[in-house]
């Protein structure tokens, strides 16, 4: 009987999944239908058709239920984001004051190794703005939006591993999806990219428009992964742990063990991207403007991952670090790549909660020697 109930429950609940799943479906096609069918309607309509004339009454037609899309995408966020993309929308919106920034004196920046890494709820005055995929472009942006409106920290901390210093990740669709940047910051970010520089793909600033005209494709993942109108309090419950952590994020999904190979097993040798080199720069050079105590960091690999680093990529690393703290004499930089046991990582990337509470422990340990 047990089992029958049991089985009867999760047969009922997929078939809730599906339903709303197909409603999803159904709302985000019918866009798409909406448009074909008007075009369909207004050449039946006009046998005299000129595609002029059709231009015009199609925009008439599609406009309106462009604008409803235009105004759910733009008003209500919080409805359908995944939780990545919450991520990047809370740093954007603590930045404008909607959510309270606690007074810190140790602002952390980086990537989501940093978050999955440190529990910053034990480490005095310390808050984090690192996020998933983060290059120097986007922390540079919030560092400098940050200090536009806050007291400088007496520190800033800054971690990259070396993936995010050669590619992006982040920078389309989490953090222009999400308004990180105006238009100035993006005219700003391509002055500064080099034209043999593909590290934004092509044609960047088309891209830049069709995010901030919400178009359709760019959003619809995450309006089916929410049901439409789904994730609201799952975000809200998001929020208020990052509050409580101090800027920090739960990364979910982490095993007690991890042996595979990360991303940067898979380069033959370091080379840095210039664009993100050019904000690397700007990052510290801001940093000592604000008088700030800057030390960048790496975080461990696992074991297995380390084993399989070439050896001119370690070292083309280490060559980039040292050239790094000559240019900026006045930060503390590691220039040394470094890993801990498999059983601490809960994937190819990320430490677990047993890694984590190590490496706090062993970071404070080495930050109260740096004092």
């Amino acid at each position: 009987m047990f089992v029958g109930n049991s089985h009867e429950t999760f047969h009922s609940a997929n078939i809730k999944k599906i339903r709303k799943s197909l409603s999803s479906i159904f709302i985000l096609c019918l866009f798409h239908f909406y448009v074909i069918l008007s075009v369909s309607i207004l050449v039946s309509m006009n046998k005299d058709f000129t595609w002029f004339k059709i231009l015009k009454k199609g925009v008439l037609f599609i406009a309106p239920l462009y604008l409803l899309w235009v105004l759910y995408i733009e008003s209500m966020p919080l409805y359908y984001n995944r939780p990545t993309n919450t991520r990047w929308y809370f740093i954007k919106e603590s930045l404008k004051g909607t959510y309270p920034l606690p007074d810190a004196n140790k602002i952390f920046l980086g990537e989501s190794r940093v978050n999955a890494g440190i529990d910053f709820t034990k480490i005095p005055g310390a808050y984090s703005f690192a996020s998933g995929g983060a290059t120097p472009i986007e922390m540079f942006y919030i560092l400098k939006k940050y200090l536009k409106n806050n007291k400088s920290p007496d520190t800033v901390f800054v971690s990259f591993s070396p993936r995010f210093l050669s590619e992006t990740f982040a920078f389309w669709h989490f953090a222009v999806r999400n308004n990180l940047f105006d238009f100035s910051e993006m005219n700003e970010i391509l002055k500064e990219k080099q034209a043999e520089d593909t590290v934004l793909a092509c044609l960047p600033f088309c891209n830049f428009i069709l995010y901030k005209a919400d178009y359709l494709s760019y959003y619809q993942s995450d309006v089916l992964y929410s049901n439409v109108f789904g994730n609201l309090s799952k975000n809200k419950a998001m929020i208020d742990s990052m509050l409580k952590m101090r800027g920090g994020r739960y990364h979910r999904g982490l095993k007690d063990s991890c042996s595979d190979l990360n991303h940067e097993t898979k380069y033959a040798r370091f080379t840095p991207s210039p664009l993100l080199d050019a904000y690397f720069n700007k990052i510290l050079a801001l940093c000592a403007k604000n008088n700030c105590k800057t030390i960048f960091f790496s975080m461990p690999v696992n074991q297995s991952s380390y084993k399989n680093l070439k050896a001119e990529f370690i070292a083309g690393y280490a060559t980039y670090m040292r050239q790094k703290q000559k240019q900026f004499p006045n930060c503390i930089i590691s220039d040394s790549l470094y890993s801990y046991p498999d059983k601490f990582f809960g994937d190819e990337s990320h430490l677990n909660s047993k890694g984590k509470e190590i490496f706090t422990a062993r970071f404070l340990r080495k930050y109260k020697k740096s004092e």
